[in-house]
Parts: C-alpha cells; structure tokens; sequence
C-alpha cells in the first residue's frame, strides 16, 4: 500500500515538475527544455510591470485575508468551544458552507454585494472574498487546538484575578499560537491562489497574479504563465509546508 501511495503522489505532483521544466526552456512554446535552460522567462516576468503589479497585489490581498480570516476564526473558534448557546451547530454549518458550495456561486453574489458599496476596486474587497473561502479552514485548523486545551487553565486565571481579555492573552493564545501560525499560513495560501472569486471581484486596479495569468493561458500561451506559475508556487508550498509542521506532533 505504501508503494501505491508513493505512486499516486507521483502522478499528482508530476504536472508540477513539468511546469518547473518548462519555465526553464529557451523556447517560445510550452515545452520541456531540449537544449538547455534559460532564466530569460523570470527575467521577462520581473521586468515586466503589469505581472509584478500582481504579484505584489497578491502578496497584499493574501496578508489582508489572513488577518481578517484569523482573527475571524479565532473569535468563533472560542465561541464554540467556551460556551453553549442556541443554533450552536446551525452557526458552524453556515461557517462551514464555502467549503461545499460552488465558488461561482459565491463569486456572483459577492459581485452583487460589492458593486453596492465604495469597496468596489479597493484590495479589501478581494480579500473579504478570499476570507469567505479562507475562514472555514482558519477555523477548522483553531476549533480543533482549542478544544484540546484545558479551559480550567483559563479558569484558575480568571480565580487569580485576571480578566477576560487577560486569560486569553496571557494564557489561551500561547498555547494556541502553533494553530494561529498555521491557519495563517493556510489562509495566505488560499487567498494567493484563489481564482474564481477574483475573476468577478478583481478590477485592472486590483488584478491579482492568478488573475493575470488566466488570460495569458487563454490567448498568449507562453513559458512566461509557466514562470509566473511556478513563483506562485515557490510562495505557497514553502507556507503549506511550515503549517503542516506547526501542526505536526513536535509542535503539541
């Protein structure tokens, strides 16, 4: 069974080691290298305003969506595990919605939303967006740590004159800082990679780098999308990697 895993893994990741090859080639067509290698496609894509344009308007929609998802998770996280109210389970189905629903789905109604107020065009807007899709994992990812930590701890604080505030700060939040860090993590690579949702919402003002690479899959098929593909990559398996190990054993 192992094998069969390890060979299942291969076939998944291949198209990504095709895609890192053919950024390298010297020629104009998406091809595999045959005479060499070439950084000339990386050269063109950092000299080329429009794709750093939206690179950093990735960077900045990704660091805005982790802020809002986490601190978002983070609050419902605590809500469902400290306390009991009515609709407890209807709250979390809805939270957890995005996870299942069409992301076209989403997007239109979004774009109808947006359209309506003076966030239309603005970087906060994408990244309300990618949060809608970022929470639910932000919030899996908590809910999970916090219900394994021991509420007496913030008991015996409160009963040693700490406040509300205090407790958590002092006590739940380094406890759960390994999750933080990797909710954080997950929810920068979600929103750097998020497509559907930034076609609708996404202005010439505001385009991100998915954003721009599709139509150049569309219509200007060059090893220039395969470059700009591959330092997408180079920002989200790195993140994807380090929250996996903050989550892993060592870290609990």
């Amino acid at each position: 069974m192992i094998r069969v895993a390890y060979i299942l893994l291969a076939v998944l990741l291949s198209p990504l080691v095709v895609t890192i090859a053919v950024s390298f080639t010297p020629s104009a067509f998406l091809e595999i290298p045959k005479n060499g290698v070439t950084l000339g496609w990386y050269r063109e894509f950092f000299a080329n305003p429009i794709w750093v344009r939206a690179l950093v308007n990735s960077l900045g929609v990704a660091v805005l969506t982790a802020a809002i998802s986490v601190a978002v998770a983070m609050a419902t996280a605590v809500a469902m595990t400290r306390h009991r109210f009515r609709g407890q389970d209807a709250w979390e189905a809805a939270l957890l919605l995005p996870l299942v629903l069409p992301a076209i789905a989403i997007a239109v109604g979004m774009l109808a939303i947006v359209r309506l107020t003076p966030l239309w065009g603005h970087p906060l807007s994408l990244a309300l967006a990618h949060s809608v899709a970022a929470v639910p994992v932000a919030y899996l990812v908590l809910r999970a740590t916090l219900s394994r930590l021991d509420p007496n701890l913030e008991a015996a604080a409160r009963g040693l004159g700490a406040g509300p505030w205090q407790a958590f700060g002092l006590i739940t939040l380094p406890l759960a800082m390994p999750a933080v860090f990797a909710a954080a993590l997950f929810t920068l690579a979600i929103s750097l990679n998020e497509i559907t949702l930034t076609l609708f919402l996404a202005t010439r003002d505001i385009e991100t780098l998915p954003r721009v690479i599709w139509p150049n899959l569309r219509f200007a098929l060059t090893p220039l999308v395969a470059s700009a593909s591959v330092i997408l990559l180079i920002l989200t398996l790195p993140a994807l990697a380090a929250a996996g190990w903050w989550l892993g054993p060592r870290r609990r």
